[in-house]
């Protein structure tokens, strides 16, 4: 067996039986060397060296001194006592290399001599000048980055290095031994520096040999952090990155060459020297998981593979089913593990049927709007798909009543479920279950938003019948939904991706729904739209009504017409809009891409679970991105002051006004604009001084309420603000 592993497993009872094979046989020492790397790591050195120098001594006599300075050079490289190994490292290397012409003026450089101050710095600097050779690539560590030895005779003691620059230099050979570090030929950069189309192609094919590359660079062993920066100096990075690395974790965690421990930004893999069992490897990776969540997660990567034997994942699932009777684990997680389980076994878990069956035996709910235990816990089922599955749970708790229960309940499904419930309900015929639901639901849209959706096309579609609300009414519900998923999206992506369902029922299609609605609607129901409409609502919808009100030929502004001020937008100058403007292009152009910066950089200081420079960079994220958000909604409806129909002799945004303060005896001037605008002696219209003022004409009084307290004004002169 190979000695690296041995070393490895630290099995030194078989490392020195097949050491002592090795010797009788003096075969090749190339696995013995990588064994010595391994056995310094481990500080175990010591008990090596009678070994050590009875292999030297058996090559030596075979006339192989060079391999016997190699082993003896590894041992000192490694940190053996430089009195073990000083007198035969010498004699044999004098023996290997003395009669060549570069012998004597390199240890000379290196200060190689067997009574030298520092023979293990003198050893590595004479090994690595043998090193040099045309075609080696090497990186210069003060920042002139890859090249390759392009000019080199051994005995000049001088070598050219043409730079991936295009730079070229020559430099001391002595020089050279500290400043460069010499590239592997499994080095990436050495790759890309030679045929970086070849590397790139290889990267997207071969991903497990680029991961290979990397763990040797590194001692066998990486962080996801290392890993990504070494991808990063070969020209991977940003989203090709991401691409890669999601593959190649998965790949690696398949592979009995590999082991992944660790998760998020903390994953670690070690390329191992003897192939794992694959269900011990799978059976550890879920165990040692931080979570039942984490655990999840690795299983989906793993079982995402056709290659995937079924022993194995059939280990997986056993390792997830003992995971779900954790203590304190979130039911979510514990759902999600069983609905997996579900899908690879074809049968229902034993810890989630009998969730199932204590769920039924609860009482129901008196309140109609609250569902039982049975929907609770559907609704708790986190995955989309896993919703849609769960129609299979239906079936097996209540047998041929389940779409009664269907039909009671649809209100009350996760949004996963509903799609397969509607489509159940209706091929059995059940239109008047669903008619039922679909006039509940427009009384109450937001009891179950999703499935409202689910029944407003079929409904129209004539898939089934019942007695609705009249197409009015239908319109005003669906709007107040609307302003209501409006108000609810922020942070909400279920919510976010209803509204958008919404949007596309109301206004898609010849003609619109919304318009066919309103075909034949009066004045007031547009203007009690109107109204709601001012609570914020998607553009596409406010249209769609203007459209219809339009159709109909309403004025829905003649007789209850708002002042201007009053209306959703943001007035402003175009100086206010182009400093709002600005400081978008600021947060964009300018600060998100520093703070990305920072956060690269914090990344690469270690463990993100304690790093303050790490966590601080990720808040001003988030706040950057929230405001970038911010500003670019107020810009949508930013109008400007220079079009707005401002009536004369009316206190209005784009005014100057003259008012005395009458509880002070005070005239002022004052000049209304927006909130964006910092001209000399402007206030906001929003400002309470201003707000209170806005629509008075001049001789007028009013009382207006300040943080300060209240005062009394009365507006002596208003005239337009000359603005540009």
């Amino acid at each position: 067996m190979s000695l690296s592993i041995l070393a490895t497993e630290d099995n030194w009872q078989a490392f020195d039986e097949a050491w002592n094979e090795l010797i009788k046989t003096l075969g090749p020492i190339e696995d013995l060397v990588q064994a010595l790397d391994i056995v310094s790591a481990k500080r175990r050195l010591a008990r090596c060296m009678p070994l050590l120098r009875e292999h030297a001594d058996k090559l030596a006599a075979g006339g192989r001194s060079e391999d016997a300075a190699a082993i003896l050079g590894a041992a000192l490289r490694g940190g053996a006592a430089v009195g073990d190994v000083a007198e035969p490292l010498w004699r044999n290397a004098q023996t290997a290399w003395g009669e060549q012409p570069w012998w004597n003026p390199y240890i000379e450089l290196a200060g190689f001599r067997p009574n030298a101050n520092d023979l293990r710095r003198a050893w590595i600097c004479f090994d690595d000048m043998r090193s040099y050779a045309p075609g080696v690539v090497i990186f210069h560590r003060g920042g002139w980055g890859i090249g390759e030895v392009s000019e080199f005779t051994p005995g000049e003691l001088e070598l050219g290095v043409r730079f991936s620059s295009g730079r070229k230099d020559r430099f001391p050979l002595r020089t050279a031994v500290d400043i460069f570090e010499r590239l592997a030929d499994y080095d990436l950069r050495a790759q890309h520096l030679r045929d970086p189309q070849k590397l790139k192609q290889r990267v997207q094919q071969e991903p497990l040999e680029i991961l290979k590359a990397v763990l040797l660079r590194h001692g066998g062993k990486a962080t996801q952090v290392a890993i990504k920066n070494a991808l990063a100096q070969v020209g991977v990075d940003g989203n090709a990155w991401s691409t890669w690395w999601r593959k190649t974790r998965m790949q690696a965690e398949n592979s009995e060459w590999f082991r992944v421990s660790g998760s998020g930004q903390k994953v670690e893999i070690e390329l191992l020297r003897r192939a794992l069992d694959p269900v011990a490897s799978l059976k550890r990776q879920l165990e040692h998981a931080t979570s039942l969540a984490d655990a999840l997660s690795r299983a989906r990567d793993i079982f995402g593979s056709n290659k995937l034997e079924q022993g194995v994942r059939d280990a997986g699932l056993g390792v997830l089913e003992q995971l779900t009777r954790t203590p304190k684990t979130p039911l979510a997680d514990r759902l999600s593990a069983w609905m997996l389980i579900r899908e690879h076994k074809n049968q229902t878990p034993e810890g989630l049927a009998n969730a199932l069956k204590e769920a039924l035996a609860k009482p129901a709910p008196s309140d109609p709007s609250v569902p039982n235990a049975v929907w609770a816990l559907l609704q708790a089922i986190p995955l989309a798909r896993d919703q849609e599955r769960s129609v299979a749970l239906l079936q097996e708790l209540h047998g041929d009543a389940w779409l009664d229960e269907a039909a009671k309940n649809l209100h009350h499904a996760p949004p996963g479920l509903i799609k397969p419930l509607v489509d159940a309900l209706l091929a059995a015929k059940r239109g008047d279950a669903l008619a039922k639901q679909y006039s509940m639901l427009l009384a109450r849209p937001m009891r179950s938003p999703f499935a409202l959706l689910a029944l407003i096309r079929l409904a129209e579609d004539g898939k089934f019948q019942g007695e609705f609300p009249g197409p009015e009414q239908r319109a005003h519900a669906l709007v107040d939904l609307a302003v209501q998923l409006a108000e609810g999206r922020r942070g909400n992506p279920l919510l976010a991706r209803a509204e958008q369902r919404l949007i596309d029922v109301l206004t898609k299609g010849e003609p619109p729904l919304l318009g066919k609605w309103l075909a034949d609607a009066d004045a007031h129901t547009f203007r009690q739209l109107r109204t709601m409409l001012q609570r914020g609502v998607a553009d596409e919808i406010d249209s769609a009504i203007t459209d219809a009100a339009l159709a109909r030929g309403i004025d829905l502004v003649r007789a209850e017409e708002l002042p201007f001020w009053e209306e959703d937008r943001i007035w402003t100058t175009r100086a206010g809009l182009a400093r709002r403007q600005a400081e978008l292009r600021e947060i964009r152009d300018v600060k998100l891409p520093q703070n990305a910066e920072a956060i690269g950089k914090a990344a690469g200081f270690g463990d993100l679970s304690e790093n303050f420079e790490w966590a601080q960079a990720i808040e001003e994220q988030r706040h950057l991105t929230e405001a970038a958000a911010t500003i670019e909604r107020e810009l949508r409806i930013a109008a400007l002051l220079e079009n707005a129909p401002i009536a004369e002799n009316t206190v209005a945004p784009g005014t100057l006004v003259r008012y005395r303060d009458l509880t002070h005896a005070e005239e002022h001037d004052v000049a209304i604009l927006g909130p964006w605008d910092n001209e000399p002696n402007a206030i906001s219209y929003r400002a309470p001084l201003a707000a209170g003022m806005l629509g008075l004409a001049p001789g007028t009084k009013a009382t207006i309420e300040l943080p300060g307290g209240k005062i009394e004004v009365e507006v002596l002169r208003v005239e337009p603000v000359p603005v540009h």
